[in-house]
């Protein structure tokens, strides 16, 4: 996933002017444990990624112990009723662990875990785009 986004973000032309003041750094490491600085991040995107984090409270408190004051986090994940219908689809075959390390039973569970590590809860906006994401 990496290489892909540096891929895009290295054929973007507007990315590769000398007049854009938009920097890029991309970061593997477990979400976690974090190795920036407090308060050190503008912005952080996890893509589809929530629902296999093992350690999900850590992983939403280390994002928001490295934004800044403002900072924005954007993430996709997917709510339970994908996973059930993914499970049937294949015949029942694919044993809940093997799909996900968490479950998120609506737009409401999500929030709360985000007001719990930190968010604002009026500042927290949690969008359904397809019946699976969210």
């Amino acid at each position: 996933m990496l290489q892909e986004a540096r891929r895009r973000i290295n054929s973007d032309p507007s990315l590769q002017t000398k007049t854009s003041t938009t920097k890029l750094d991309l970061v593997r490491c477990d979400v976690a444990k974090i190795p920036m600085r407090t308060s050190s991040i503008d912005a952080l995107h996890a893509g589809a990624a929530m629902h296999c984090w093992p350690d999900l409270d850590g992983g939403l408190g280390e994002i928001y112990r490295v934004l800044k004051p403002g900072g924005r986090y954007f993430a996709t994940t997917f709510l339970s009723t994908y996973f059930g219908g993914l499970q049937t689809a294949e015949g029942g075959q694919t044993g809940v662990n093997r799909q996900a390390f968490q479950y998120f039973e609506s737009v409401d569970v999500l929030r709360s875990m985000l007001v719990k590590a930190g968010f604002e809860n009026e500042k927290v906006s949690v969008e359904v785009l397809e019946p699976a994401c969210v």
